[in-house]
């Protein structure tokens, strides 16, 4: 290991000091030269790209999640056009429309984060006498609680918003 007080001047220093080792011990043989930034890098260069890997499944994971809770609202809205009608004819209000597949969707998604925080807490028990790894700490399963509670209000807002459009004349048309 070599320690350079000038970092500009490192190459120069690396180069002489492999001289150096070659002159002192002729049989020495000497491929290549690094720099323990240099090294650094190599050595964590898979872990970079398995962290890459596990963001880029992440992302994906979230964008199906918001996908299927906005296509199942969409159902809903879709089924209950004729109720939604009737309650805007007798006095809803778009806003009471939309708090209420807002809230719905709420309650929905508390249940799913619950049995899912349930189920990782179980899991990482398991992983944690089996093999003796970490405890998960309490910080990442709230962060992902409070993220698929927003994901999913995100994700009903669309249906939600066409459900609170329904005019009122649609209860009386659909009879």
């Amino acid at each position: 290991m070599i320690r350079a007080s000038d970092p500009a001047r490192l190459p120069q220093i690396l180069h002489a000091a492999a001289a150096a080792l070659q002159k002192a011990d002729p049989a020495h043989v000497q491929n290549k030269l690094f720099t323990m930034p240099e090294l650094r890098a190599k050595y964590f260069r898979s872990d970079l790209a398995t962290g890459r890997m596990l963001l880029a499944i992440i992302l994906i994971l979230l964008v199906v999640t918001a996908l299927g809770v906005s296509g199942l609202a969409s159902f809903w809205v879709q089924q209950r056009r004729r109720q939604i009608g009737m309650r805007r004819a007798l006095g809803a209000t778009r806003g009471d429309i939309l708090r209420y597949f807002q809230i719905e969707n709420f309650l929905i998604v508390t249940g799913g984060v619950l049995l899912g925080a349930l189920f990782a807490y179980a899991l990482n028990l398991f992983l944690m006498h089996r093999f003796e790894l970490a405890h998960l700490p309490a910080n990442y399963l709230l962060a992902g609680a409070v993220a698929l509670w927003l994901l999913g209000q995100l994700a009903v807002l669309g249906p939600a918003l066409r459900a609170a459009a329904v005019p009122p004349v649609v209860a009386t048309r659909s009879v």
